[in-house]
């Protein structure tokens, strides 16, 4: 399947037959339908888009480049955009939590839960040398309310809770410098191993990491990716300039 020429910097499930694309080159937030690859709607934020979330109630979240959070309307296969909220520094990861806005940055390592007006309820911190983080960068939340953070710096996924305690990191050298992440169901993830051009499936309960596609698949440093349970398929986004994204029907 393919979009128009674009550089696709994340990637989002909105049912099974359309995906919000965050495209970076263009500057736009895209809807397109999941089968065809045809575009549905598109509207431009104020600056670049860099991370993308669903949220409830037809709503999306997308940081986006000088310090700012666009909240979208992702209604009848039409997009609008709605508040823009400032945040403190440039912001990089996004998803939900429950009705709010998670938002990770990299310099301070730290991260944040906000409601949608822009109030901030919980905050990560790092100070000192013991530094959890160093580049929060992905961002995904389990449906059993998990936040998970892929940090490609220390070549780990981190658990936290939904007031952003951590809870647990996996590491393992099939997971190389994660980057893309998204949850499969409660017990499962599945992310982008860069730079050794995989996809790998995450065990949360035994911490287990298991390659599932490779080179051999077609599979050349990928970037960002969604997974459709009701399908069971798997959208693949690569770090190659490219208009493409990759799909998988995964068993």
């Amino acid at each position: 399947m393919c979009t128009e020429s674009c550089s696709i910097w994340d990637i989002a499930l909105v049912s099974p037959d359309s995906l919000l694309l965050a495209n970076w080159t263009k500057k736009i937030i895209q809807l397109v339908n999941s089968r065809t690859g045809s575009k549905l709607s598109e509207v431009s934020p104020p600056n670049g888009p860099i991370r993308i979330c669903l949220l409830g109630g037809e709503r999306a979240a997308v940081t986006i480049a000088g310090k700012q959070v666009q909240l979208v309307h992702v209604r009848g296969g039409r997009l609008t955009l709605g508040t823009v909220l400032g945040v403190k520094a440039d912001c990089w990861g996004v998803t939900s939590s429950g009705d709010n806005v998670v938002v990770s940055y990299e310099r301070p390592h730290w991260l944040e839960v906000m409601t949608t007006d822009g109030r901030v309820l919980h905050q990560y911190k790092e100070s000192g040398a013991a530094q959890q983080f160093k580049f929060p960068d992905f961002l995904t939340t389990s449906s059993d309310g998990f936040i998970y953070t892929a940090d490609c710096h220390v070549s780990a996924i981190i658990k936290l809770d939904s007031s952003l305690q951590v809870l647990q990191t996996f590491s393992d050298p099939q997971l190389g410098r994660p980057f893309g992440l998204t949850t499969v169901n409660s017990d499962t993830l599945f992310a982008c191993n860069i730079d050794n051009n995989s996809i790998v499936h995450v065990n949360v309960n035994s911490g287990k990491v298991t390659t599932i596609l490779g080179r051999e698949d077609g599979i050349v440093r990928p970037y960002v990716l969604a997974y459709c349970p009701q399908q069971r398929t798997l959208f693949v986004c690569t770090d190659n300039k490219t208009d493409s994204i990759q799909v998988y029907q995964m068993n």
